[in-house]
């Protein structure tokens, strides 16, 4: 497999450029120490997205923006990963709304957002578990071992995200880069498909498939949107949530297309509900400091509570204020 400039956007400006590839260092030692420092507690560590992405994907790493380093931990190690972190200085920094992650200030500056789950309770059937038994270790990357995901994990992720975070600011770059991914890895429209139905995507993937149609000329997007089992309700579901993403945006209800997206309509109720009790369980440990939380205690602490308000005057990175979206 041969890398790609995955995203055909005007290139930055120079001290941009600079400004990402010297992230991307940092990144790359960030998760070296991660991997290091869980590896030698047993703990299985997988890059996700943005830093796997400068690594495999991108001749230049500065052409891929990053703000984070996303690792996903089998869910059984995630209190014990926050603890040996916590004991190596990595700082408990705030935890998503939905609970499926945690942030933490690296010693080298950068955060990290450690993941138990790809998407929240019950949105889709892609399992932890699952995801890193498709998965392969490498010790060639980084020096250090680390699951890669298969590549139409990754790709399911890929879908998901766009899906959960209402498309974001930059659909067409986001798209590209899925189509870079498909291409980097050769994937098969049709085995995708199969993939991504086991995995509870269709709608999802109807949904994002025929915005990559609309958006960009790539191939790839017609060919998958083809492979696509006949749904006529599906077909429904996706025209209605892209009038809903349309009309309600960042707005206190703009979760709402993404569950439509669910494998089904019972199901996208479930998820609804489960995002609606996890976003309550996550104000009362507010409201309690995080006492009695476990392993959730530490981010909601003094620090947590002062992030939060400076969140809420605007004053932090785009991505920490999207972590309600997962």
């Amino acid at each position: 497999m041969t890398r790609a400039r995955a995203v055909s956007a005007p290139r930055p400006a120079t001290s941009t450029l600079c400004q990402r590839f010297a992230t991307s260092v940092v990144a790359r030692e960030v998760l070296r120490d991660v991997a290091g420092i869980l590896a030698e507690e047993g703990i299985a560590v997988m890059p996700l997205k943005g830093v796997l992405f400068q690594l495999v994907l991108y001749d230049d790493p500065a052409e891929r923006a990053l703000l984070d380093v996303d690792v996903l931990v089998p869910r059984r190690s995630f209190g014990r990963a926050i603890r040996a972190l916590t004991r190596a200085g990595f700082r408990p920094r705030s935890a998503s709304v939905s609970l499926i992650e945690c942030a933490l200030w690296s010693p080298r500056g950068l955060l990290v957002d450690l993941h138990r789950q790809l998407f929240s309770r019950r949105r889709y059937r892609l399992s932890t578990d699952a995801v890193f038994r498709r998965a392969t270790l490498d010790d060639r990357l980084l020096g250090v071992p680390v699951q890669l995901a298969h590549p139409h994990d990754t790709a399911a992720h890929l879908i998901g995200k766009f899906v959960a975070d209402h498309e974001g600011s930059e659909p067409l770059q986001r798209l590209a880069e899925l189509a870079a991914w498909a291409r980097h890895c050769g994937i098969d429209p049709w085995r995708l498909a199969r993939h991504l139905s086991g995995c509870g995507m269709l709608r999802a993937a109807r949904y994002t498939f025929q915005r990559g149609t609309e958006l960009s000329a790539d191939p790839f997007f017609g060919a998958a949107l083809g492979a696509l089992p006949a749904d006529p309700l599906g077909r429904a579901t996706a025209r209605l949530a892209r009038a809903l993403i349309s009309e309600l945006g960042p707005t206190p209800l703009g979760a709402l297309p993404a569950h439509l997206l669910n494998s089904s309509l019972a199901s996208g109720g479930i998820s609804l509900a489960c995002s609606a009790l996890e976003r309550l369980r996550h104000a009362w440990l507010s409201r309690r400091g995080g006492a009695g939380a476990g392993h959730w205690s530490p981010f909601f602490g003094p620090e947590a509570t002062a992030s939060a308000a400076r969140r809420r005057r605007g004053q932090l990175e785009p991505k920490m204020q999207r972590f309600a979206c997962h």
